[in-house]
Parts: structure tokens; sequence; C-alpha cells
């Protein structure tokens, strides 16, 4: 299933604090409500005034002073290192995009989100309901909410603009810190389009190219939910939830997205060698997507030569 997390590759915007300080000023909260969506199956809550429209407005107006980007998605087929924007792309997604590390601001976030949001411990074991599914063996143990990312990804949809569906994929920190829920707040009303439409099954049966459109769009019969983009709502939903950005239709749309990052507790495999062991799993991972086996098979190696409990979780032989 296609994953979209961190793969937007370009540099940090200038100014970006005019962003990262927005609220430093705020010291109350708004009280949400939290709203059902579908028939409550979707990991999914959603909170109506999670920002005030006051703070959404400050948050827009910041980032039309920094400055959107059009999004490019680079391949590694890319000449010289450089994205690349074609047909193919725009029937992905259409959207302009600021991505860049935000301390303060994420800080803040995640102080109202423990105030307002009841989020619980993830606890993942071999004989928990829906196990196939679910579990893994790197995620054995209890998680508990931890912090947001510091990395938040501001959206502008024009017209037009969309998202096909996807899933977003978990920020893996280090063995022990990773993120579990995608934070997608939305920073004004779209009234004509773009919903975030939540779907069952995979995504090779749910999506279809609309070739008229040249959108990748999902089958209307297989949504389970829909999130209508309110302004100052926050929606919470599992990292691995297939949903679909719908096209704006008239106006535009601006949103906020962020992942929610747990700890595990008690942590596993702290040691020097393991800390290294799994940033080289990372590393041979990534050579192995990229089609380099035999710099991916060396890697595995020396994990398994560093620590054997980071392999045995792994299961490099």
């Amino acid at each position: 299933m296609l994953s979209y997390n961190n793969i937007i590759e370009k540099g940090e915007p200038l100014n970006k604090e005019i962003i990262d300080h927005v609220f430093d000023h705020v010291t109350e909260f708004p009280t949400p409500a939290m709203v059902s969506i579908g028939d409550g199956k979707a990991d999914c809550i959603v909170l109506e005034n999670f920002l005030t429209h006051e703070e959404c407005d400050q948050l827009v107006a910041a980032c039309e002073k920094v400055g959107y980007t059009f999004w490019l998605q680079k391949n590694h087929h890319d000449a010289d290192g450089e994205a690349t924007c074609d047909s193919a792309s725009k029937a992905v997604r259409v959207v302009n995009t600021i991505e860049a590390n935000f301390p303060h601001l994420s800080a803040k976030l995640y102080d109202r989100i423990a105030r307002v949001v009841p989020l619980k411990p993830k606890c993942f074991s071999e004989d928990m309901p829906n196990a196939e599914e679910l579990f893994e063996r790197e995620l054995a143990g209890t998680w508990v909410p931890h912090a947001l990312s510091e990395n938040l990804l501001f959206g502008r949809y024009h017209p037009g603009g969309h998202f096909m569906p996807h899933v977003d994929g978990s920020t893996i920190v280090d063995l022990n810190t990773r993120s579990f829920y995608t934070l997608l707040i939305y920073l004004n009303d779209c009234l004509h389009g773009g919903e975030t439409f939540i779907f069952a099954g995979e995504q090779c049966n749910v999506m279809y190219l609309d070739e008229e459109e040249n959108q990748y769009r999902g089958n209307a019969t297989q949504r389970v939910g829909a999130v209508h983009p309110k302004k100052g709502s926050a929606a919470f939903f599992y990292y691995n939830l297939l949903h679909e950005g719908a096209p704006v239709l008239q106006g535009h749309k601006y949103i906020c997205r962020a992942d929610l990052l747990y700890h595990r507790t008690p942590a596993i495999f702290t040691s020097e060698e393991d800390e290294k062991a799994f940033h080289v799993y990372q590393e041979a991972r990534l050579a192995e997507s990229h089609g380099d086996a035999e710099r991916a098979c060396q890697l595995f190696q020396r994990v398994r030569k560093l620590s054997k409990g980071v392999a045995s979780i792994f299961q490099i032989e």
C-alpha cells in the first residue's frame, strides 16, 4: 500500500520562525467537541473547536507570509537528484506546501492535545485482538503518547487540488519512539469539496483513475467515513488508515498535518550498540528500497553483528 510520509524533498523555508512562534502568546484553550465518524469502526476521532477561528487565521496568515511552494514528488529515476512534476504526479496529488521542523509550535500543539484529546496507550502482543492485522514483532509492548513530531506540513489546496487514497505511514525516531496517529487540522471552512474520505479495504481495490480529471480517486461504495473541512477542527486517525483528500471544488483548503509520537514503556534494547544496530537496519531498508540488494545484505549482516536483540526483532537470520 502506498504510504506518504516525509517524502517532500525541498529545503526549509526562509523565515519559518514566523510560523513557529505564532502561538507563543496563547495561554487559554478552547473546549473542543467530539464528532462521530461513520459507524465508529474506523480508528479516527474528530474534535471541533480544537483551534479557535482566530488561531486558524493567524496560522494561515503566517504561512502566506512565509510562502508556499508546489509539491513535487521525487523518484529514484529523476536526473541529477531533481524532482519532476508531470501529469502522473498531478494525478497523485496537487497542493502547495510548507514543510519544516517547528519545535515551538509542535510543543504548543501537543500541550493542547494532552489537555483535551482522550488518547490512550497502545498495547501490542501476539494474542491481542486482530493480531494478524495489527501485530508486528517490533511493536511488542506498551506505547504511551509522548510528543508531536517537530516536522509539520502545511498545505494549501486550490480548486482541483486533491490527494489520492493513501496511508500516511509511521515516523520512526528510534526503536522505542514512533508515531501511531496522524493529526490533521483544518484551518478554514471548505464548503465545496475537500473532504477527507476514509475507506475500508486495500488501496489496490479502492482506487481508480478518473481519466477525465486525471486524478486517482477512491471508490465511493467503499467509504466508511468522511471528515468535512471545518475551520478549527482536527482529525486524529491511525497511521495506516486508508484515506483520500477529495478535490476542492471551490475556494481553497488550508490544513496542517503532523505525526503523534508514542514511546515504548519500558524501552527495549537501549545500549549504544543496539541504537547503532537500529540505525544500520534503517539504512539497509533504504538501500533495499532503492534496489541495492548487495549493500542491503551487507548492512543486514552488520545489524546482526552489532545487536542480536535488534536482529531478532526484525528476524535477521
